[in-house]
């Protein structure tokens, strides 16, 4: 524990879109933190180009792909817990 306090021992830093959602149970590269958060913005932007759908959506989209990223990592969590099996 005290290599961490003095800095001798460098721990792996997460990518930020982990750490902001406190992702604990998913390991997520940076290549799919990207994907996830850009690719959603990038998705709400050109749906709403096309007017698919209107402009709120490109808040909201990466807000929406955020809470199921959490919620799937709760699931995991919980299935961690109970060692894999269906109750």
């Amino acid at each position: 524990m005290s290599e961490y306090r003095h800095g001798r021992v460098v721990r792996p830093r997460r990518p930020w879109y982990a750490r902001v959602l406190r992702i604990r149970h998913l390991r997520l590269s940076n290549a799919w933190c990207v994907v996830l958060f850009e690719g959603s913005i990038v998705l709400g932007v050109l749906m709403a180009l096309t007017e698919l759908v209107s402009w709120w959506v490109v808040p909201v989209l990466p807000l929406a792909v955020a809470a199921m990223v959490k919620l799937n990592d709760l699931v995991a969590g919980a299935a961690d817990r109970t060692g894999g099996q269906a109750r």
